[in-house]
């Protein structure tokens, strides 16, 4: 069997075909094996109803055993691919790195199969996600057009099949009272509904990004959305039989992948401007106000990210709703804004024109650090799951309000909470991505980017949460505390602004040149630089400031609240702390009067 290969020639000589049919089977294994363990750990700490007082630990779980041997095995396979494309020039630029990147990430996630606590199955399905999406990520530019847009719907597809699929194979090591039970069946019926669509949205994507033509790359991608439909629709059959049959279409569904990955579109080759092979897209026109305002480009990973994000947002505050509460009409026109606002701002023009324009690459990442972050925050999202949400008791399984009380009491998210870190992670990332030559890298791949939009983005949120927020952190600061956590941050911004503007060299200058537009050049680009660091420099201080008053108001009002609660119990006479103080007095003025 002769697999495609983006870097050898249709011409193979025997040891070609061997290469690439030895590639394809390692691979296969990869995707299985992911799979695998994907599936044990979304099985084990969301699907497998726990119950009693360590519902919330892992202990004695045979499917963490499992969940070990598939990520060694699938680290093995990814160590394998990266031997393998070293001997054959592989994808692309960076694949057999991209492949050690993956082992890694495998490997330390079987580190967690050690730790018992609920949130290791978080932190380990995120380093499986990494490990599924980078040689995908490593071959994104491989495309002639549309890199971006099929780049993140094939990383998006890729993770949801891969824990649809592992989740019915895991399912056959339930006891049949636990996979019989009625919060199993609920929980996998949603989740195969849930990941379906988000397959067939993704997979139909990448078919239209590729030119629309149905040649074998884009079969292979319709089979696995085919093969992600035909599970959804298996979950409402509450049979024995369902179970393995769902797990047989996933096995199929994962060779799908591994065979998608293996193919190329029939558009590869065709000759494209140097900006559509550069970025996906063509920036020929000059960045103008009117088509930063009407030149979309579609983001699909923070398009599906807001709709999701509001959505679910919105069917909390109707549950509240229908039991009766009240929740203020203010948060959740903060927690909307803020996620429109991220929609502008990298699906508008701004972020068609940030690969290209440093200016506006830096108006774009100051909004989402700075602006939608500090919106967000004033939503109250946490606070909104655990009042929406009903507490179940311990002979209950636990649900989303345990899982979300649980993951607020993880020590990585009160490290990350911590104001020190927070100061650094929110500041920091502006000198170390500019400074370093990363930005220079990221303008050659549009996933580095979307990692760097969505950095900027969580680091806001996490520094203005400790400052403004509605959630209370895992620590709360006082407000003088949180009065010297803005004041520590505005040097930082000023500061790093000033040195963009001193700047004597253009970022990422030859890059900017192979675009090959003349607008480009009658910008000038160290103008542009400048500009850009002009704009971090205001533009990092003023949402400060913005923050500085809401904090002193939020002291205020609450230093109001406070004293208005002492006088109301004084005056009931439930306080006699102020009698107490006044007799205190009254007893050293007569000591002193005897003396």
């Amino acid at each position: 069997m002769a697999w495609p290969s983006r870097a050898l020639p249709q011409a193979r000589t025997p040891e070609d075909t061997v290469l690439l049919t030895t590639q394809f089977a390692v691979d296969l294994l990869v995707w299985l094996a992911a799979a695998v363990t994907m599936g044990a750990w979304t099985t084990a700490a969301f699907i497998r109803p726990r119950r009693g007082a360590n519902r919330l630990r892992l202990d004695g779980d045979r499917l963490l055993g499992l969940a070990r041997l598939s990520s060694l095995a699938g680290a093995g396979a990814c160590i394998a691919m990266a031997s393998l494309t070293r001997t054959s020039a592989g994808f692309g630029h960076g694949e057999a790195l991209a492949w050690c990147i993956a082992a890694g990430a495998g490997l330390l996630s079987t580190l967690f199969t050690f730790h018992k606590q609920w949130e290791s199955a978080i932190y380990a399905l995120a380093l499986q996600a990494i490990a599924l999406v980078a040689p995908i990520a490593s071959t994104e530019n491989q495309l002639p057009r549309n890199h971006d847009l099929a780049g993140d719907a094939r990383m998006i597809a890729a993770v949801a099949f891969t824990v649809l699929a592992g989740t019915w194979i895991c399912r056959l090591f339930l006891t049949a009272d636990e996979a019989g039970s009625g919060r199993v069946y609920f929980r996998m019926r949603f989740l195969s509904l849930a990941a379906a669509a988000v397959v067939v949205v993704c997979d139909l994507t990448t078919v239209w990004a590729q030119g629309g033509q149905i040649d074998d790359d884009a079969r292979w991608h319709l089979g696995r959305a085919a093969a992600a439909l035909l599970i959804a629709a298996l979950s409402w059959v509450d049979k024995a039989i369902t179970c393995l049959a769902a797990a047989v279409v996933g096995v199929l569904g994962q060779f799908a992948a591994a065979s998608a990955f293996r193919t190329l579109p029939d558009t590869v080759g065709e000759s494209v401007a140097t900006d559509v092979a550069a970025i996906g897209y063509s920036v020929a026109d000059w960045p103008t106000l009117v088509n930063l305002l009407v030149k979309w480009r579609i983001n699909l990973f923070f398009l599906g990210l807001a709709v999701v994000a509001i959505a679910f947002y919105l069917y909390l505050v109707a549950q509240l709703n229908k039991r009766g509460d009240h929740w203020p009409a203010g948060r959740t026109f903060a927690w909307v804004t803020g996620w429109v606002i991220v929609v502008l701002l990298t699906c508008s023009g701004v972020g068609r024109y940030a690969p290209a324009v440093f200016s506006v690459h830096m108006f774009m990442n100051l909004g989402l650090n700075m602006l939608a972050a500090m919106i967000l925050t004033l939503g109250g999202f946490i606070t909104l799951v655990l009042r929406a949400t009903p507490a179940r008791s311990r002979d209950e399984a636990a649900g989303l309000r345990e899982w979300v009380a649980c993951t607020m009491k993880s020590r990585y998210l009160g490290f990350m909470y911590n104001p020190i870190i927070a100061l650094v992670f929110m500041t920091g990332t502006y000198y170390v991505f500019y400074l370093s030559g990363l930005f220079t890298a990221s303008l050659h791949t549009h996933w580095l980017h979307q990692f760097f939009y969505l950095h900027f983005l969580v680091s806001g949120y996490i520094f203005y949460g400790l400052i403004i927020g509605i959630d209370q952190p895992p620590h709360p600061l006082p407000h003088i505390g949180k009065l010297g956590l803005i004041i520590g941050a505005m040097p930082f911004h000023a500061f790093f602004g000033v040195i963009l503007m001193a700047k004597q060299t253009v970022y990422g200058e030859s890059f900017l040149h192979a675009l090959g537009h003349p607008w480009l050049e009658a910008r000038g680009l160290m103008h542009d630089q400048w500009v850009g660091g002009t704009i971090a420099w205001a533009g990092g201080e003023f949402p400060l400031v913005i923050a500085l008053i809401a904090l002193l108001t939020q002291w205020h009002r609450q230093d109001s609240k406070e004293s208005n609660r002492f006088d109301r119990h004084v005056d009931a006479g439930t306080d006699d702390s102020y009698d107490a103080y006044n007799q205190m007095l009254a007893q050293l003025a007569e000591r002193d009067s005897q003396g």
